[in-house]
This record gives structure tokens, sequence and C-alpha cells, in this order.
């Protein structure tokens, strides 16, 4: 437990770190500002950005949070009501007040101020070493590359690159695609249910948002979440019956599903992990149970690249190639740091943004 405390805000840096390095290396070489400054750039924008969520998003939200955490001892009743206190032996009054604390974000243990001041400065350490961490994988980016590089025996630099490839488009394109995804599905539940008139919208859909974040389980989570809250309310700005308008919702949520399954995820997340439902279940379940939050996240990319290496392995077990080229579906367009075209390494990183590098097919001579 104290290991994962200390783990934490690196694990995180170093996950931040790839997604921005990306962004950090476009505007270095396309941008022709200086890596440090682009860094330095990169954090006065989420700065502003952050300002202005907590200027305009955040009391709203706070607003909407407050409203859906009021309401739970009223829709506790009403389900407990429907269904009964303890159905299949499930404690509903001890499973909301579970809920109730998470998401609140307190206890009813009543805590000194000492232990309060000790779980602020906790809190800024983390912080503070996340920042500082981020801050030096992004500057050193390259140089940390190629050492990297440099330690893998010549004999095999060339598959390994290859492999690493692999994985780097796996991540890069997984990674991209459930920011997007997060991004528009919150926007669009958080508009669809403020028409709707269901009590804490923002709230439910950043928390829809959030959910798709969890492959299968998320989505499913998320609509059960707004069409309970809709139906256990009580009223509704619309005059309809309540199973009327928790029905709305739900197909809301099953039109957004769809139209997210059959045109969204194919263009953005493609075949970025080429993994069964069942392997996606077990990873995100039991990425969660070792890493919490940060493993649920990073569950599903774990897994492929565990596939990738099989795969690899595989085909060195059996003295199969092992450097054939990728289809048109996973090699997508990456971002890589490497050295320049004479081998020496360039000056900041100059190669040219984008440019593919050559790929060698193994004739298993």
């Amino acid at each position: 437990m104290q290991a994962r405390a200390i783990l934490s805000p690196f694990l995180w840096a170093l996950f931040v770190s790839y997604l921005l390095a990306p962004v950090v290396r476009y505007l270095n070489v396309r941008g022709g500002l200086p890596r440090l400054w682009s860094v330095v750039l990169i954090y006065a924008s989420v700065a502003l950005a952050l300002v202005a969520a907590s200027r305009y998003l955040y009391p709203q939200v706070v607003s909407d949070g407050t409203v859906f955490l009021g309401d739970i001892p009223r829709l506790e009743a009403a389900l407990i009501g429907l269904v009964g206190p303890s159905p299949m032996g499930i404690d509903i009054a001890s499973l909301v007040t579970q809920l109730t604390r998470t998401m609140g974000g307190y206890t009813t243990d009543t805590k000194s101020a000492s232990h309060l001041l000790v779980n602020a400065f906790e809190t800024f350490a983390k912080v503070f070493l996340f920042l500082v961490s981020t801050f030096y994988l992004l500057l050193d980016a390259p140089r940390i590359r190629r050492t990297c590089t440099d330690v893998v025996p010549s004999a095999y630099r060339d598959e390994l690159t290859e492999l690493a490839g692999r994985i780097h488009s796996t991540w890069l394109q997984y990674m991209r695609g459930e920011l997007f995804l997060f991004a528009l599905m919150a926007t669009v539940t958080s508009i669809a249910l403020t028409i709707f008139g269901v009590p804490g919208a923002i709230f439910l859909g950043l928390l829809s948002g959030a959910l798709e974040l969890l492959p299968l389980v998320g989505p499913l989570t998320a609509g059960t979440v707004a069409v309970a809250v809709a139906y256990f309310n009580g009223s509704n700005p619309w005059g309809w019956s309540q199973i009327a308008y928790a029905g709305s919702i739900a197909l809301l949520y099953l039109i957004l599903r769809n139209a997210e399954d059959y045109f969204v995820i194919p263009h953005v997340l493609g075949r970025a992990v080429r993994l069964h439902p069942l392997v996606i279940l077990f990873s995100v379940a039991a990425g969660g149970v070792i890493g919490g939050l940060f493993g649920l996240i990073i569950a599903v990319p774990i897994a492929a690249s565990i596939r990738e290496i099989a795969a690899y392995l595989y085909a060195k077990l059996l003295d199969q190639p092992v450097l054939e080229p990728p289809s048109p579906a996973v090699d997508i367009p990456v971002i890589e740091f490497g050295r320049s075209e004479n081998g020496s390494h360039a000056p900041q990183d100059s190669e040219p943004v984008g440019t593919p590098k050559p790929r060698r097919v193994d004739s298993g001579a």
C-alpha cells in the first residue's frame, strides 16, 4: 500500500508525459521552439485551461454533484420501496452509504486538524512530484529513448525496435481514442440530459464520459445510473410517467451507444487492441484490483502489449519472421523520437515529424 502511494505520482507522470510527448515534439520540430520552451508552453496552456474550468465549469459541476448527492437519500428510499432493503442479500443502505462517502470524499469518522494537515501536505507533495517528474520526462524524452535503444544488443535491436513501435502504436491509438470518446460522450450526454431535465445533468454527463474509459462495463454503468436517477426522481418537466421518462433516457443512451459503436469507434479506435471481449473484461477487472483507477485506465493497452510480446516470442520459438509489416488498420501515423540520417544525435531532436521509419522483413535467414 505504501509502495503504491510512493509510485503513484511517478506512474501518472509517465502516463501523462507519454500522451503529451507528441505535442512537445510538434512544437519543437514544426514550431521551431526549443524543447524547454515547448514544455513550458504546454504547462502554461494546461494551467490556463484549469483556471478557466475552475471559473466556469467547476461551479456547475459542484452544484450538479451536490444536487445528485442530495437526492441519494430519496433515491435510496424509492429503491428500497421497489426491491426491498436486501435484494439477493445486498444491503442497499450500506451500499448507498459507501457510495456517498466515496463520491463525497469524506467519511463519518471525525479527523483532527493535525491529520487533515498531514493529508494536505501529502497531497501537495504528490502533486509536486507529479509536475516535476512530468516536466523532466517531457524535456529528456529523446535522450531516454536513445539510451533505451543503445542498451539493446545490436543483434536484436531492429526486431525489438519494431516490436516497441507496434506497442507504441497500439498505446497511442487507444489512448487518443479514449480521450476523444471521453470528451465526445461527456459533451453530448451533458447537453442531452440537460434538455431532458435530469437532475445533475452536467455531473452525470461527465460521469458518462469518464466511464467510457472502462470498456464494455463503463457505458452500461453510466446508462444505468442515469436511468435510475430519472426513474426515482419522482417528477419530470415533461409531465410524462416516470416509466416513460426513464425509458426515454434509456433510449437516449442506447442510441448514443450504437452511434458510437458504428460511426465513432471504428474511425477513432479502429483495431487498436484486437482483443476478445472476455480478455478485455478480465483485464479491466484485474487492473482495477491491482492498480486501482490507474490500473483500470491502462489495463486494456497492457493486455494488447502482452499479446504483441507473446506473438513475437511465439515467432522466435518457431523460427518464423518477426518483422512482418503491420496491417494498415494498426499502423497509424505516429510521432517518433530518433536519430538523424547520419546516425548522430540531432540537436533538439530535429528529425522531420511523421517521417516513417524503414521496416525490414526478416527472411528468416
